[in-house]
């Protein structure tokens, strides 16, 4: 489908130098390296992941500033989002997170479990306390957004915002705690798109974005047998960058309603199975990370649907494991490769602690486990 999406544009643009497969070549370069580290991280046990998820937080933190750097980050279509060659670090950044507040929700558990309301309210609860569940999870959701926010990509940064809030919430972070910051937040972005009067114009007018009004008569072209692979007429010259955010409606012109309604239940299966395995790890840190990463996917998935339908504004978010997008295509990838792992070493006793650890205080922040 990449490859019959794709190859109009591959045979105009300047930089494919008339190559019909330019873009599958480079996808599939990505599809190879994404395939050799999901049997990678199936393989290895994912509690090992645990002590250095902040390493890969603060790379990524690192890589999304380098992109702001002139000289450095690659300027398309009006965002900076790229380094060269043509690495994209929000892809990063948003799996950091999810690993980052893992391991934070994780490590802080008895001091979450210990944030009451009323304390708060007398200012008797204690630093640690607030710090493991508010300060540390949202400073850590933050560094990140903002960076990708600097960057004009909003979307992404909803995306882990929503996240994080789940696996918050999951972790056990006080909804009264979070609310007000996630209040002022939305509130911020809500005059930030309103005095930007392109993203303001695709939410007052939803569905009639040029690309959402091609991609639903893709839709109708296809009916419900589709009129042929390769076949489609709106990728010639309707629907810009096709292969890209915008592959959905491709998919529904040329193979019909019943692919597309396969293409859901294999995205709903995958969700459920991801719920399931998070749901059975054999300690905290796994079913946090288990359950972030299905959010990260799943949400994706839905948001991407969602646009190219006309139910939501128009938002670049590419449709997991089938847009082209070879940064998106590795992380996603190497996700399901942890997701397997967890999958792997549910039945497993969890590698042993320090005796000293776990027998002169077993109820020390970050020794609880299960």
């Amino acid at each position: 489908m990449l490859y019959s999406a794709s190859y109009p544009y591959a045979q105009k643009a300047s930089l494919c130098h008339g190559d019909l497969y330019w873009f599958v070549k480079r996808q599939a370069v990505w599809c190879g390296i994404g395939v050799i580290g999901l049997l990678a991280a199936a393989k290895i046990d994912y509690a090992v992941w645990r002590k250095p998820a902040w390493v890969f937080w603060v790379l990524a933190v690192i890589l999304l500033v380098l992109v702001l750097v002139p000289g450095l980050g690659m300027r398309i279509n009006g965002a900076r989002r790229w380094l060269k060659p043509g690495f994209q670090p929000s892809e990063l950044g948003k799996v950091a997170v999810v690993f980052m507040l893992a391991w934070c929700l994780d490590r802080g558990r008895a001091a979450i479990q210990n944030v009451r309301f009323w304390q708060c309210l007398r200012f008797r609860q204690s630093v640690s306390d607030l710090g493991w569940g508010f300060v540390w999870p949202m400073g850590v959701m933050g560094l990140v957004v903002m960076p990708i926010m600097l960057e004009t990509d909003v979307g992404t940064s909803v995306l882990i915002g929503v996240v994080a809030l789940g696996v918050m919430l999951l972790g056990g972070v006080r909804w009264w705690l979070v609310l007000p910051s996630y209040s002022a937040a939305g509130w911020l972005l809500f005059e930030y798109l309103r005095r930007d009067p392109a993203r303001w114009s695709r939410i007052t007018n939803i569905g009639a974005d040029v690309q959402q009004v091609h991609a639903k008569v893709a839709f109708a072209l296809g009916g419900v047998q589709g009129v042929g692979l390769g076949l489609s007429r709106i990728k010639e010259h309707y629907l810009p960058l096709a292969f890209s955010d915008f592959i959905a409606p491709i998919i529904g012109e040329e193979l019909g309603l019943v692919t597309m309604a396969l293409m859901l239940l294999a995205f709903m299966v995958l969700i459920a199975a991801g719920v399931y395995v998070s749901t059975r790890a054999r300690e905290h840190f796994g079913y946090l990370l288990g359950m972030g990463l299905v959010t990260l996917i799943g949400l994706q998935a839905l948001i991407n649907f969602a646009v190219v339908t006309s139910c939501m504004p128009n938002k670049g978010m590419p449709l997991p494991f089938i847009s082209y997008g070879g940064t998106d295509l590795c992380v996603l990838l190497v996700c399901v490769g942890v997701l397997l792992s967890i999958a792997r070493h549910a039945d497993t006793p969890e590698p042993a602690l320090a005796p000293a650890r776990r027998v002169t205080n077993p109820f020390k922040v970050g020794t609880l486990r299960g």
